[in-house]
């Protein structure tokens, strides 16, 4: 079985509207989304400065506001989009999917009208015969807690989060927003979370996809699961691992 793993669209459509062509050519029989649809420019830039004067972060910036109202519709183009690749598809939100209930009401709509589409957040879902998807979103953190503005998550949670992963029987691939803290091959410093290397090496699943913030893209393996890192769609970067042979080609729409 191969699965085209990808993440960090950035709301750059374009490439998202390519990927049909490389679903079909690589016989792909479902995609994982690592997190991060949105940019999220306008809300980074007024965290930015809300830290630099040490003030709270205020959502009613009016470019803020700007912003969230566009974030509606690229949230829908987002799974109008997967929906139409035609394979199952497993995503969990990043970083910039904020505010917490915003994304899982978008993707929980899109289950009931696009039965291809699977949120996977702190829960999982069916692939096939034998196998499941689970997963954890959002940026991993030391301990900082946010749903609003950012989706920031401490390590705790998402441990505690995925204690339903040990009554699992079937083969577990597992996605995550934030990357384990070994480096990807190759040497590219480490920049994840030890509670994501924790989850793994506990629950040891057959696979993880995950994102890093600065777009690195390889693979690693963490106790007996290969990490695969696609880097960011919004470069027009993805890829193509085949599960049984736990093998990894990447690809580059530019």
């Amino acid at each position: 079985m191969k699965v085209l793993a990808i993440g960090d669209l950035r709301e750059e459509f374009a490439y998202l509207d390519r990927l049909s062509e490389v679903v079909k050519n690589a016989r792909v029989q479902a995609v994982l989304f690592s997190g991060n649809v949105l940019r999220a420019e306008a809300r980074q830039a007024e965290w930015e400065r809300a830290k630099a004067e040490g003030r709270m972060p205020r959502l009613d910036q009016p470019e803020v506001v700007r912003e969230r109202r566009d974030d509606a519709e690229s949230m829908a183009r987002f799974f109008r989009s997967l929906d139409q690749l035609g394979v199952p598809v497993f995503v969990v939100p990043g970083r910039n999917d904020a505010p917490e209930r915003f994304f899982l009401q978008a993707a929980f709509n899109s289950e009931v009208v696009e039965k291809s589409i699977h949120m996977v957040h702190r829960s999982f879902a069916p692939l096939g015969r034998g196998f499941v998807v689970a997963g954890f979103g959002g940026e991993v953190t030391v301990n900082e807690r946010d749903h609003e503005f950012f989706l920031l998550y401490p390590g705790w949670e998402a441990q505690f989060s995925l204690d339903f992963l040990r009554h699992l029987e079937q083969v577990k691939l597992f996605i995550a927003h934030t990357a384990p803290t070994a480096p990807l091959e190759g040497g590219h410093q480490a920049n994840g979370h030890e509670a994501i290397s924790h989850i793994l090496k506990t629950y040891n699943p057959h696979l993880a996809v995950c994102s890093r913030p600065r777009g690195e893209k390889g693979k690693v393996v963490v106790g007996n699961t290969l990490v695969v890192s696609p880097g960011h769609l919004s470069n027009g970067d993805y890829a193509i691992i085949d599960v049984e042979e736990k093998s990894v080609s990447f690809g580059d729409l530019r």
